[in-house]
């Protein structure tokens, strides 16, 4: 068996295939098509974690990190609750979100649990509901699996007919690197469409709609996702890459989400405890400090701000919507 085709199953996780073509002797095309055969399956959670993970390191390759330690622990701790109060609060790596450095209205979501926020878009939130809001939109594009849901069994198609059906022919190095590129390219399609083509209107309200409603489990206001895109909407300079060349216009979304709230009958929390969030936001985030190591709060209690980020039990933390 090719040591290339090896080192690319492997290193997607895919451990069950890699026991079936184990050898290091050359298979037939047959014997290779048959393990990719018995993978015809829903991607699972370990190989939706390894996609995703390279996919955040083509991104990370042209961006760079915020290394206000303050700000993101903080970031990460909202983030982990809102994941907490989704359908998917575990995912085979944990839950992470970065911010990236830029000034660009934009955000992320990798395959897995990996979110990565430009720090523009977090400073549009004026409250720690805002900002649950934007990161509840990103976890529901996750949860829903919409960055491989158009690549995984295209890609997954493309390899088989590199292997061919002729049970006889062995494959050859040319056949195995072909083989191998389209791994990489269910990683290249899945940045692509994350950076350049975005998700399509359908996934865009779906990924919206389940956000309100983790919202209001989570003890934040569904409203807040109206209110973050009515100040996207506002905004005068909207040319170039980035949030209005992949989703559709603010106003379109507010109007879905306002019906999906009143079809649901989401309800908004007091504005007491909208005031003890936002003062919390301001702390944490506005004023956060430019410290290059993680503050205390990103380890221990403090009053009441769970700051653990793992996709352990953090969406049940004190740290969210219900103070």
């Amino acid at each position: 068996m090719s040591t290339i085709i090896l080192i690319t199953i492997i290193a997607f996780g895919l451990g069950d295939i890699a026991d079936i073509v184990e050898s290091d002797e050359a298979a037939s095309a047959v014997t290779v098509y048959q393990a990719f055969d018995e993978a015809n399956r829903e991607i699972t959670d370990t190989e939706e974690y390894y996609i995703g993970r390279a996919v955040a390191a083509n991104i990370l390759a042209t961006s760079t990190p915020m290394l206000n330690w303050d700000a993101v622990s903080y970031v990460n701790e909202i983030g982990n609750v809102t994941a907490g109060f989704s359908p998917k609060p575990f995912t085979y790596g944990g839950w992470h979100f970065m911010i990236l450095n830029s000034n660009d209205i934009n955000a992320l979501s990798c395959p897995g649990g990996i979110v990565l926020i430009n720090k523009g878009l977090c400073d549009l939130a004026t409250n720690e509901d805002e900002l649950a809001a934007i990161l509840a939109h990103e976890v529901a594009h996750i949860t829903l699996q919409h960055g491989i849901q158009s690549v995984e069994k295209a890609k997954m198609t493309a390899a088989w007919t590199t292997l061919g059906h002729e049970g006889t022919q062995q494959l050859g190095s040319d056949e195995a690197l072909e083989l191998s590129e389209s791994y990489g390219d269910i990683v290249d399609d899945v940045t692509m469409n994350l950076v350049t083509r975005g998700y399509s209107r359908d996934s865009e309200q779906q990924a919206d709609s389940l956000a309100v409603h983790i919202l209001s489990k989570a003890g934040y206001d569904p409203m807040a996702l109206v209110t973050i895109l009515e100040k996207m909407e506002s905004l005068t300079t909207t040319s170039g890459p980035g949030f209005w060349q992949t989703h559709p216009a603010p106003s379109d979304r507010v109007q879905w989400i306002l019906e999906e709230i009143e079809n649901s009958s989401l309800s908004s929390p007091s504005a007491e405890e909208v005031a003890v969030r936002t003062a919390r936001f301001e702390e944490r985030y506005t004023n956060a400090g430019t410290s290059t190591q993680p503050s205390r709060g990103a380890e221990t209690d403090r009053s009441g701000r769970s700051g653990r980020s793992s996709g352990s039990d953090t969406g049940r933390s004190s740290s969210g919507g219900r103070v």
